[in-house]
């Protein structure tokens, strides 16, 4: 889950009126996150055409009347946005030639999702995997560009993972650890209002976690009821997260949690023996409460 970087001006300082003016050695440049803003409708995303290679504030808002997410994946040289599109009509869920780098959890009519994360320079599809929106059509492509500005000398040209001590990456106030398969972190992470998110896969595989608020009453097993028979309303509201990181990545996540019961799921889909089944399925759920 690319970064809003404002240079810091420096003025030229003179030396008790000397008749040479000193010039100082570059300032060091904000390394606050630049922002990328995703509109999603049904079934189509609205994204600008070309970001800086860094950390990005990626910035979902669903215009829609369905639940959307934005999983950004960065493209081969030989996949075009059209091959992946091809692959996940085909029902392929990891096209060949795609690396998931993170994007805004899913959220429903009206809200928005924040995430941020790093991006290397490169060809990229923003992509709405909720209900296989994919198959509706709903991609676009972006372009991740080389930012010559930068003064770190830091260009990364990898897909492995940052760390937690990556420059102009948010303050978290806690962290998740996605394991396979298991969410794992310390005791007291969720906190009331503004949750920064620090969120590291650790496993071996992708995985991607949704927070889903439960309406007042309804229990985890309602919605698990539900999530399979999409029988009548739903009894709970997606809420934001991260979308699919591929082994090795990181992100953060920024949530506010208002009063309530909530459900985390890794809703990334695992084959085996017995047919295709969702890591949440596999014991990778996580159950809270917000008091109120």
């Amino acid at each position: 889950m690319v970064n809003r970087i404002a240079a810091i001006s420096t003025a030229a300082s003179a030396l008790l009126g000397c008749v040479a003016e000193k010039r100082p050695d570059p300032a060091p440049r904000d390394q606050a996150p630049q922002v990328l803003r995703i509109e999603a409708r049904d079934f189509a995303f609205t994204v600008p055409e070309q970001v800086r290679a860094g950390l990005v504030r990626v910035r979902l808002v669903n215009h829609g009347r369905e639940w959307h997410e934005a999983l950004v994946t960065r493209l081969a040289d030989s996949v075009s946005t059209d091959a992946y599109l091809a692959s996940a009509r085909a029902g392929d869920a990891f096209p060949a030639g795609a690396f998931d780098v993170g994007g805004p959890g899913k959220v429903a009519m009206g809200d928005s999702s924040e995430v941020v994360i790093k991006l290397e320079p490169g060809r990229y599809a923003v992509v709405c995997w909720s209900d296989n929106h994919v198959k509706a059509g709903m991609i676009a492509s972006v372009v991740v560009a080389v930012d010559s500005t930068r003064q770190t000398g830091e260009a990364a040209t990898g897909q492995g993972g940052g760390d937690s001590a990556t420059p102009g990456s948010p303050a978290a106030t806690g962290e998740l650890r996605l394991e396979d398969f298991r969410i794992a972190h310390d005791s007291g992470v969720y906190k009331p209002g503004r949750n920064v998110l620090h969120i590291r896969n650790t496993g071996a595989r992708p995985h991607d976690v949704t927070f889903y608020r439960l309406e007042p009453g309804r229990t985890p097993r309602d919605f698990g009821v539900w999530y399979a028979t999409r029988n009548g309303p739903p009894p709970a509201v997606p809420v934001g997260g991260m979308v699919t990181l591929a082994a090795g990545r990181e992100g953060w996540a920024e949530l506010d949690l208002s009063p309530g019961q909530y459900l985390v799921a890794c809703g990334t889909p695992e084959p085996g023996p017995n047919g295709v089944q969702l890591h949440a399925q596999m014991g990778m759920v996580d159950v809270f409460e917000i008091p109120g």
